[in-house]
């Protein structure tokens, strides 16, 4: 005698062809993305760093974990940086967003006044995190005088990623008053002030 057998339903074949040819298809396009951002990110901390660095944004299964820095870079033995800083994924996520105008509301507050929300905030303490670390990979590995200088290219980096000069000044201005305050004592960098020893624009009123 036969044992009856129970078939699987067409529908089900279908939805599983589609979801097998969608998951690869879906993990390329997110592999292709990480890598154009990548790539934009990396020329700007070229240009802070003054040499050619790179930029790595986490993968699908390190975006599993937690964040727990902003970003980071390595130095060997002698004090050297290494030719990359590894930022992470809330960082990169923002700066990608940034750069593909999907921070329009953001941005159009910060043009116009430093109470924003946490969702603006978010967004200045990514673009501080990638020039902190460009700093760093210049060879700038104390953490005070990095921020000090990574909190006055927050308006240069912001508009290489997209924003006009008064959102991007905005951006620098929030974070000065609302990310920068809030840092460990070895962020907050004697001479990191308006005139002082680590001002970079001495002669102009522009601070940060």
């Amino acid at each position: 005698m036969r044992t009856p057998t129970t078939r699987t339903p067409t529908w089900v074949i279908a939805l599983l062809v589609v979801f097998g040819a969608g998951v690869p298809a879906w993990g390329l396009v997110v592999r292709h993305d990480r890598m154009a951002n990548q790539a934009r990110l990396a020329a700007i901390a070229s240009l802070i760093a003054g040499r050619p660095v790179q930029v790595r944004c986490p993968g699908m299964i390190a975006k599993l974990g937690p964040d727990t820095v902003a970003g980071s870079v390595q130095a060997d033995a002698d004090g050297n940086p290494r030719d990359e800083t590894k930022l992470a994924k809330v960082t990169c996520a923002e700066l990608d967003a940034l750069a593909e105008g999907r921070r329009a509301p953001q941005l159009a507050c910060v043009a116009r006044s430093s109470s924003c929300g946490d969702d603006a905030q978010r967004l200045a303490w990514a673009v501080d995190a990638l020039a902190h670390e460009s700093y760093h990979l210049r060879g700038v590995l104390d953490e005070g005088v990095a921020e000090c200088s990574s909190m006055q290219t927050v308006d240069w980096t912001a508009q290489r990623l997209g924003a006009t000069p008064a959102q991007a000044r905005g951006l620098a201005q929030l974070h000065f008053e609302t990310g920068f305050p809030q840092m460990p004592d070895r962020y907050q960098a004697p001479g990191c002030s308006d005139g002082g020893a680590l001002d970079l624009r001495p002669g102009t009123p522009v601070w940060p």
